[in-house]
């Protein structure tokens, strides 16, 4: 500032007005295109005294630049001191964030070799995670985090554009009107989404847009919800190519609930080609931090032998963690294993037990079984008119199987008034799904 006004040269910071202004904004030109940076005297001032032809630089930082040592110690024990940090310290750590498509980058790699630097730390983006924002500007997303988190002004650090949300915000917003439509909506099957409402589906379009800005910041809760839209068409047209790329954005980033569904994916080859040994990885991975879906689908595997050797006792065991965090699913295979002696000793009163939590999740064949087994008496005292009611709540829901023996018994007059004509209408319902017996 001492020789700023005998200068014409010296160029001032738009923002903060630093002396020596180098970066120019590449919409408005505001600042003098003559001076380039081969040329400019400014890049090489005395941080101290600010003098031209400043040739040494401080070991630590690496970033000031003084033109004696003289003026190097002055400025060390003025303040230098406290606020030098080493470019290590500056650089945001890669933590391995999956870089979303359209808006994001991995770095030099994706740019056949070109160097980029971050303009708030000057270091690389060639290795951590990039985001890219609106202005097309890009930093490190550590770095945006930062300003964001810092009270710095909400902008873009080289041309002033307001910041985006963060992907935090993006994600609670979408999040709380998702929720807010399947109140609407009735809830979370396919079916139901497939007629909305102009409201609603506008609605819905802001849900995705807000998902897919946040999916884009790294945001793996928001790839993994963007991915099951897509895998569901909630809201948009069935893509199952689309809903693998964010499973597995959001899977890399250890996210369990992905890395069962991507599972899924390769279990019945959805968006990519079938491969049941990957399967079989992705289920391990997400059963290793408890998700009860995934240990449930490792369990059915290591039962039917796919994509691994056949295993009950490890199928058993599989079934057991999850039933115990309520699965329904795995409640009623649990209670198939104990019912037929697979992996367990074989035990009805136990099956019992399993089948009776999965019937009260509404899990229409653990109710039909408790009604074979009340029918027949095998785990619990014989009585008709239990079978009758599991059956009936089975049948409520479309169950075949259900359907065939409630009609039976109907026809018998079994456990409920002897009814021809309901007999029929099940049975006819029952054979309709292609039951043989019906």
């Amino acid at each position: 500032s001492k020789v700023k006004a005998a200068d014409p040269n010296i160029k001032d910071c738009a923002n903060c007005d630093t002396v020596g202004a180098h970066l120019t904004c590449a919409k408005c030109k505001a600042i003098d295109d003559r001076i380039k940076k081969d040329a400019d005297p400014y890049l090489k001032r005395c941080t101290n005294c600010d003098a031209i032809g400043a040739n040494l630089t401080c070991a630590k930082c690496k970033a000031t630049r003084y033109c004696s040592k003289a003026c190097q110690k002055h400025h060390w024990k003025n303040g230098h001191k406290e606020m030098c940090v080493t470019p290590d310290e500056r650089r945001p750590q890669a933590r391995g964030v999956g870089a979303g498509v359209g808006d994001t980058s991995r770095g030099a790699e994706d740019r056949e070799g070109e160097s980029r630097e971050c303009p708030v730390c000057l270091d690389s983006l060639g290795d951590c995670a990039v985001s890219t924002l609106p202005c097309k500007h890009e930093f490190h997303q550590e770095c945006v985090e930062q300003l964001r988190k810092h009270g710095v002004q909400q902008v873009c650090p080289l041309c002033r554009a307001a910041l985006p949300a963060g992907p935090e915000k993006h994600f609670e917003d979408a999040v709380r009107l998702h929720v807010a439509l399947i109140r609407q909506v009735g809830g979370e099957k396919s079916e139901l989404w497939k007629s909305l409402t102009g409201p609603q589906q506008r609605t819905m379009d802001m849900v995705i847009d807000m998902c897919t800005d946040a999916a884009n910041q790294g945001h793996a809760g928001a790839q993994c919800d963007l991915a099951g839209f897509y895998d569901s068409s909630h809201g948009v047209a069935l893509d199952h190519k689309k809903a693998f790329h964010w499973f597995r954005k959001a899977a890399d980033q250890d996210n369990a609930n992905a890395q069962s569904n991507l599972g899924c994916m390769y279990q019945n080859g959805q968006g990519v080609a079938q491969d049941h040994r990957e399967a079989l990885q992705w289920f391990r991975k997400a059963a290793n931090q408890g998700y009860a879906s995934a240990q449930h689908n490792l369990g059915v595997m290591y039962k039917n032998g796919v994509g691994v050797a056949q295993d009950f006792h490890k199928a058993a065991q599989l079934y057991r963690k999850a039933a115990d965090q309520g699965h329904a699913g795995a409640q009623y295979n649990l209670g198939i294993m104990y019912h037929d002696g697979q992996g367990v000793a074989q035990n009805h009163q136990k099956a019992v037990k399993w089948f009776l939590k999965a019937a009260d999740q509404g899990f229409p064949q653990a109710q039909c079984n408790l009604g074979i087994l009340y029918q027949s008496g095998r785990g619990v005292a014989q009585d008709f008119q239990k079978a009758a009611q599991f059956y009936s709540k089975a049948a409520d829901q479309g169950y075949a199987k259900a359907q065939h023996n409630l009609g039976v018994m109907y026809q018998e007059g079994q456990g409920v008034a002897r009814d021809l004509q309901k007999a029929a209408q099940l049975l006819h319902e029952a054979a309709k799904q292609g039951h043989v017996n019906a």
